[in-house]
């Protein structure tokens, strides 16, 4: 985006991009606050300081035969 703090028109394009042409303009306030948060909350977090192995690890194993 264009902007730090993006714009109603900004998620509009975001959303076209990607196919969400349907969307009302509550949906499209919605995901502009959606977007706005996980903005502040990244900017938020020391990223300067992680390193590889403070990465979540998602195990999953499915058991033979099921």
């Amino acid at each position: 985006m264009a902007h730090d703090r993006p714009t109603p028109d900004d998620i509009r394009s975001m959303a076209s991009d990607i196919g969400l042409t349907r969307l009302t303009d509550e949906h499209l306030q919605q995901l502009l606050q959606a977007t706005r948060t996980a903005q502040a909350r990244r900017a938020a977090l020391p990223v300067a300081r992680l390193v590889a192995t403070d990465e979540p690890a998602h195990v999953f194993r499915a058991e033979d035969g099921q």
